[in-house]
């Protein structure tokens, strides 16, 4: 085992359970989260900043890679470039109008995560061939400029693990495509149908993935918070979602790491989440019943872990309940095939001691002591 790796070759080894020196961290920073923290410093206006990201999205990589740079992260998240929006601020909101006309289209989800809402959502699909449509367009709003601006924030942390994301693959976009209460209600009524457009739908982020590679990125994130057994039983997970997540698996798992990312209460689907051909499961969310140390039990050997950390503590503990925490998660799921992180996105109010504090744990080897 090679005494000194940098942060990208630790996290590459350890999602293939490769022995390392330490164990990594890739805490999952939403870019809302960044911009909180730096406006504190500096502006105070959270909203401010924010604001200019949404009409600059390019912006967003700058938050994202100080932050990281700063506290040390091993891995983090770079997304594709939204498309940018014109907005105007109403008290605690962001209000999204059209360019031209100044028509109110919507708003910004300024609490949880930052993207934009819709006033007006499209109708939902009826059948397959407009579900195939509503998803080649989808394809094509991956755009050369997009990947190029990817490329280059990731050119900017050569020795930094850089993960990407081409899209949900199951029932985070065949809701958006069906509605939600109605995507439900097909696990039950209209299997067929659900079954055919979770085929496209992989075939379809299987496309998105391929334009993601060209960026040069170190992983392709993929998930569902939709497909807990929070929302969905774990026979719908195994009989529509499992399927989808092993066509996208079989097609990029020799040329690239893929970690599968279900937050809330994946307990009970922990072995199909470990059938699905990633190299990686997380994010093992405490909220949900999941504890790092029953998932090293049950399929630590064959897939790395990731995650852990109670989102709660690191919003509303102190550093040092941050550090006692992720010192037992390490304990629980290292030294070999764990990453260190969130047990799902690091929640927009957390402090930057307490980021700091976790990332600290690993990279001081702080659960060893």
């Amino acid at each position: 085992m090679p005494t000194r790796m940098n942060s990208r070759q630790l996290m590459q080894a350890a999602m293939r359970r490769d022995p390392t020196p330490r164990i990594p961290c890739m805490p999952q920073i939403c870019y809302d989260t960044a911009i909180r923290i730096h406006a504190s410093r500096e502006s105070g206006d959270w909203l401010e900043q924010l604001a200019r990201c949404v009409e600059d999205p390019a912006l967003v990589y700058d938050h994202v890679i100080r932050l990281a740079e700063e506290v040390g992260c091993d891995g983090l998240r770079l997304f594709l470039p939204a498309d940018p929006h014109r907005t105007y601020r109403q008290g605690d909101e962001l209000v999204v109008v059209d360019p031209q006309t100044g028509e109110r289209l919507g708003k910004i989800d300024a609490q949880g995560g930052g993207a934009f809402v819709p006033d007006r959502r499209p109708p939902p699909i009826e059948t397959a061939a407009e579900a195939q449509a509503r998803l080649d367009e989808m394809v094509l709003a991956i755009t050369d400029e997009k990947i190029e601006l990817l490329r280059a924030a990731r050119q900017r942390v050569p020795e930094r693990f850089v993960a990407s994301a081409p899209g949900g693959i199951t029932m985070t976009t065949y809701a958006e495509l069906r509605g939600r209460q109605q995507a439900m209600i097909d696990l039950v009524e209209s299997p067929t149908l659900v079954a055919e457009v979770m085929r496209m739908q992989s075939e379809a982020m299987i496309r998105r993935a391929e334009k993601l590679l060209e960026a040069e990125i170190d992983a392709l994130y993929i998930g569902d918070p939709s497909a807990s057994a929070s929302l969905i039983s774990p026979r719908h997970f195994e009989q529509f979602c499992l399927p989808a997540y092993q066509v996208f698996c079989r097609h990029f798992r020799e040329r690239i790491l893929i970690y599968i990312h279900v937050c809330g209460k994946s307990g009970p689907i922990l072995e199909m989440l470990a059938d699905c051909g990633a190299h990686v499961v997380e994010p093992l969310d405490p909220l949900g019943g999941v504890s790092v140390a029953d998932a090293k039990r049950r399929i630590g050997d064959r897939v790395a872990l990731m995650g852990g950390v109670n989102t709660l503590t690191l919003a509303k503990g102190t550093p040092e309940q941050v550090r006692a925490e992720a010192v037992q998660k390490c304990r629980e799921g290292g030294p070999r095939g764990y990453i260190l992180a969130a047990g799902d996105m690091v929640p927009p109010e957390t402090p930057l001691a307490n980021l700091q504090a976790l990332v600290n744990v690993a990279a001081q080897s702080l659960w060893q002591e």
